[in-house]
């Protein structure tokens, strides 16, 4: 705001309500034209993991006491990084002195008679056990597992389990089971363990594990889009633009699979090969695309700049966007917009409960562009044309320089295979 009120010739402790208003309005509505000009890197995402079709919610972050309820533990959100993408996105669990069992659990919708395949990523922090268990109502499919060892344990009513080793320390553990008859809920729970039968003692504060990828997946009387990587996924950043999709992490191997994909009113549907539809097992996707999370290149859906000032008295809830300027530590006094993630209560502000809200950054690599755009925008609406094509000139010139700067000195490539009549063969990735 201040370089525009630079522009404008009003200085920003004169500035009135009507002005600011104006100019954020215009700012705003050039965000979606600038943001779509191209993959900027600020803006776009390489090579992140996501989940798809999974049942659960926040499968990386058990801190969300919405939808995870934890049991004799604190939970710390984004604490190291995971095993798939490295980002610092794995939950720690740590034990309370609470005597009974230590875990985190989460409640979704099940059918009867019906295949599932749950797993978590897990990685040793004190304790080096934990039992994975899905509870249909009236049985518990379960299984220990050593995840400093990387061994199986007691298994109770599952079809199979399953322990890899995974990077950063972690260990998949996987389990598969069929629901009872009468099942109409599913409870999942990962619980921590001493020696991997006990599972209700006096817990240690300093003892816990660390937990990434909550995955469930429904593996029989799936519909055909059960792979679906939605647009606006609880707990992850909205994609606009999906570029790209590996079955690998495209920063560890050379040539990473290509992973298929369609695009759908839902958001993106990850395909086979093989496609087509396998009798009453639904979409055979399922039986050759074993590889979940995907990892994805996209660009984020545009920030919103935009919303009525915080109120201490008033409450929020999920979507909605305030004006708030901070009150303490080295960036007092100045003002963001920030958009609510989950329901608040009266005086929960982004500084002390920052869970609960996003800021809405300004990339430094569009402001400069946005900046001229809107102050063309103020010339026109005022009638001064020329000015305003000068303008418009300066703000598509920054654009250029932004972009021979990322071709120059960020190149973001990624291996592209090609195939001619004669040097063509047929080979699976």
């Amino acid at each position: 705001m201040a370089q525009l009120c630079g522009l404008i010739g009003v200085p920003t402790s004169r500035l009135t309500t009507e002005t600011a208003d104006s100019l954020n309005t215009l700012f705003n509505a050039n965000v979606r034209q600038v943001w779509g000009a191209g993959n900027w890197p600020d803006l776009s995402i390489w090579g992140e993991a996501r989940f798809a079709g999974n049942l659960l919610t926040y499968a990386n972050d058990v801190a969300q006491t919405t939808y995870w309820t934890a049991t004799n533990v604190t939970v710390t959100a984004n604490s190291i990084n995971n095993p798939a993408d490295n980002r610092v996105t794995a939950s720690k669990l740590l034990e309370t002195v609470t005597n009974g069992q230590h875990k985190v659990a989460q409640s979704v919708t099940g059918f009867p008679s019906t295949d599932y395949q749950a797993s978590v990523y897990a990685r040793p922090n004190g304790r080096e056990y934990i039992q994975l268990v899905v509870n249909d109502g009236t049985t518990s499919f379960s299984a220990f597992f050593n995840v400093q060892a990387g061994t199986i344990g007691t298994q109770a009513n599952v079809t199979s389990a399953n322990i890899q080793q995974c990077p950063n320390g972690f260990f998949l553990c996987t389990i598969t089971f069929t629901s009872g008859a009468a099942c109409t809920s599913l409870a999942y729970s990962v619980g921590i363990s001493t020696d991997g039968s006990t599972v209700s003692y006096a817990g240690d504060i300093t003892k816990g594990v660390y937990l990434w990828g909550n995955l469930m997946v429904q593996q029989t009387n799936v519909s055909p889009n059960q792979f679906i990587v939605p647009y606006d996924q609880t707990g992850e950043k909205v994609i606009d633009v999906l570029f790209q999709a590996w079955i690998d992490n495209p920063a560890m191997v050379t040539y990473p699979r290509p992973q298929g994909f369609v695009v759908t009113t839902e958001g993106f549907q990850m395909i086979s090969t093989a496609g087509g539809f396998m009798g009453t097992n639904g979409y055979v996707s399922y039986n050759t695309n074993p590889a979940n999370p995907v990892y994805l290149f996209y660009r984020r859906a545009p920030y919103n700049y935009s919303g009525d000032t915080f109120s201490a008295t008033a409450t929020y809830v999920a979507g909605q966007y305030i004006y708030y300027t901070r009150t303490t530590g080295p960036l007092v006094g100045t003002s963001d917009y920030w958009k609510c993630l989950s329901a608040t209560t009266a005086g929960q502000d982004p500084e002390d409960t920052p869970s609960k809200w996003e800021l809405q950054e300004l990339p430094e690599a569009l402001s400069g562009i946005l900046v001229w755009q809107t102050f063309g925008d103020w010339l026109t609406q005022d009638g001064q044309m020329d000015k305003a094509a000068s303008a418009y000139q300066t703000a598509e010139l920054k654009k250029m320089n932004e972009w021979d700067r990322i071709e120059r000195q960020m190149p973001d490539n990624f291996q592209v295979q090609v195939s001619t009549h004669v040097t063509s063969q047929n080979r699976s990735w």
